[in-house]
């Protein structure tokens, strides 16, 4: 697996089992990576965030107790608003059985204050998506959301990164546009959704030295399993730049692959799946489909080397 940029140049990373960095305009060779003998619970640390107690966030008007229910039926929210300007990026998510998203109406405090509205600017439109600091000036999303094959000549032009966007009007504190976006070859050459993930690297260290940025780890299958996990992000099926959170539990586990039950539409796409542990905020996948489950791109061994790389940029 090779990491991919937009800009014009090639970059190994010196972690093994990292992909190497590769531009819109030159690709590296095939290479092989390996997650046999792997160490489990590698963790890269979050970074000023002080936890409530219990493993789901505490949000006002969510109940817990309905994202803990099993066998829900797919019920789908049909009207998605169209904007002037922004539309939700194209991967459908779905609402799976009643809608129990809680709107954050308060992003001045961990961790809502580390995910951020993204404005996405395609060669042939313009589109919204979720990202989340990872770092002093990283920000995790899908791949989707950095590279797309359907968007007029694959790449993002440019991506404006809103941390913490409150009710579609306020820029909590300010925006960042950036043109320097990685992904990895999988996704560049193949769209293997398995690979549907990317970073998006800011001009300076400002938001995440100042606002805090999350964790990540990679969990074996025993730990992921039933574990209540958390989601927030931007969807396109509400207001405009609103945020909206929900929780329950992982469901099914693949070696790059996460599934669950939580609510989320298009617009969503490259938000983080956390779980709470020990004071620390752990990001475990990139979500990024529908489908009831829902699913995300796994945090293994691989994709961890992978975003520790992108973290230290």
């Amino acid at each position: 697996m090779k990491e991919v940029s937009n800009n014009d140049r090639t970059t190994t990373s010196e972690s093994e089992n990292v992909g190497k960095e590769i531009t819109n305009n030159k690709r590296s060779p095939e290479s092989e990576s390996s997650d046999s003998n792997i160490d489990y619970n590698l963790k890269a640390e979050s970074f000023e965030g002080t936890l409530q107690q219990g493993e789901l966030e505490k949000v006002v008007q969510f109940d817990p107790s309905h994202a803990l229910m099993e066998g829900k039926k797919i019920e789908l929210t049909k009207d998605i608003p169209q904007y002037k300007e922004w539309t939700p990026e194209w991967l459908p998510k779905d609402v799976c059985g009643n809608d129990d998203r809680a709107e954050i109406l308060n992003t001045n405090v961990a961790p809502w204050r580390w995910i951020c509205q993204l404005l996405m600017k395609f060669p042939n439109g313009n589109f919204i998506g979720t990202g989340w600091l990872i770092g002093p000036r990283t920000v995790m999303t899908a791949g989707h959301c950095i590279y797309d094959s359907r968007r007029g000549g694959g790449w993002a032009q440019s991506i404006e990164v809103i941390p913490g966007m409150l009710r579609g009007q306020a820029k909590p504190y300010g925006s960042q546009v950036s043109k320097d976006l990685r992904t990895i070859d999988k996704w560049v050459n193949e769209e293997n959704e398995e690979y549907d993930y990317g970073a998006i690297i800011l001009p300076n260290n400002h938001f995440g030295n100042t606002l805090g940025y999350f964790g990540f780890t990679n969990l074996s299958d025993a730990q992921l399993q039933d574990l209540l996990v958390n989601n927030s992000g931007y969807p396109g099926d509400k207001p405009f730049g609103t945020q909206w959170y929900n929780g329950g539990r992982i469901t099914q586990i693949k070696q790059n692959k996460v599934y669950y039950m939580l609510d989320s539409k298009g617009g969503q796409s490259g938000s983080p799946i956390w779980r709470n542990q020990n004071n620390q905020r752990l990001a475990i996948g990139v979500h990024a489909y529908g489908g009831c489950p829902n699913s995300s791109t796994r945090i293994n061994r691989e994709k961890f080397n992978q975003m520790l790389s992108w973290r230290s940029v």
